[in-house]
């Protein structure tokens, strides 16, 4: 499924209904209408030769967990009725081991593990993101459901974005329009760079199920040439932070710098143990430590 990237334009969003495009969410315009807007909101010092420092954030278990009896209720529902609508099976996820994977591939392992062939799985994949992308996003007052914001996370948002030649985005296994909806829920969508961009589960799938991290390593290539294109300027720094082992092997496939939090369901051990070059922050909390962990400036103490 070299070329499931795009998920065609879902029949509740007329462009009739897009209005004030500059104000909405950057999933929800059209792409031609989005890249006239990314293009429109550019400084003029945009096309500088100066160099950009990217910092890319996981989602699950990095920026938010997962709590109480409907942890994560809203995405898992939405691949319940994905599943349901298009191949008539009524799952969980949690039938298999998915942490650390990619929505996509989560789809591939749980309809396989329901006895439906490959072939058929690829054939209809794009369908059922559509499906889950719908579902989510026709229930999106419920996105937060389950979900709780990591400490850290939106005081260290608001300084990174605070600084020049600094860049943030997701990379996540997520579909792009449920990744940034539940960052809108949870109250941290303003605060990374603007306009919108990333490395998402709806960017690319392999269909590899074994070693998933490499698609995720795609999506961290993926979110670093989205933010030359924006910006007309070369990333020379790029970090990821990520809580899974998928996220660690990932950033040091693509060059970018791993740094974990152990705020998820692996160990310092286990980050460290996926190579040289892994740097353990434990959780964003401190947002001094992590700023000199970046190289970037900490925040001004207050007089």
């Amino acid at each position: 499924c070299s070329n499931f990237f795009k998920i065609p334009m879902l029949k509740n969003l007329s462009r009739s209904s897009i209005v004030k495009a500059h104000k909405r969410p950057a999933f929800l315009i059209p792409a031609k209408q989005l890249s006239t807007i990314r293009k429109s909101k550019m400084a003029p010092e945009a096309k500088s030769d100066r160099p950009l420092t990217l910092i890319s954030f996981d989602v699950d278990g990095t920026l938010i967990e997962s709590v109480g009896e409907k942890s994560n209720y809203l995405h898992k529902q939405a691949f319940r009725v994905g599943m349901k609508n298009v191949f008539n099976i009524d799952e969980d996820i949690d039938c298999i081991k998915h942490h650390g994977s990619t929505d996509p591939l989560i789809l591939i392992k749980v309809l396989e593990y329901s006895g439906f062939k490959r072939e058929e799985i690829l054939s209809k994949l794009k369908d059922v993101e559509a499906e889950m992308v719908n579902y989510f996003l026709s229930h999106k007052d419920e996105a937060s459901v389950g979900l709780r914001m990591l400490p850290g996370v939106k005081n260290l948002l608001q300084h990174l974005k605070s600084l020049e030649d600094v860049e943030t985005c997701l990379v996540t296994g997520n579909f792009e329009p449920i990744g940034w909806a539940k960052m809108q829920e949870l109250g941290i969508y303003d605060y990374f760079s603007d306009p919108h961009f990333g490395g998402f589960g709806s960017d690319h799938c392999s269909g590899d199920t074994i070693d998933t991290w490499k698609d995720r390593s795609e999506f961290i290539r993926i979110a670093a040439r989205k933010c030359e294109r924006l910006h007309g300027r070369p990333v020379t720094r790029h970090f990821h932070v990520g809580d899974a082992t998928a996220d660690m092997l990932a950033a040091l496939n693509a060059e970018a710098t791993p740094l974990g939090v152990t705020t998820g369901a692996f160990t310092k051990e286990q980050l460290e143990g996926c190579g040289e070059g892994v740097i353990i922050v434990g959780n964003l909390a401190d947002t001094d430590r992590i700023s000199n962990v970046l190289g970037v400036a900490a925040p001004a103490k207050a007089m």
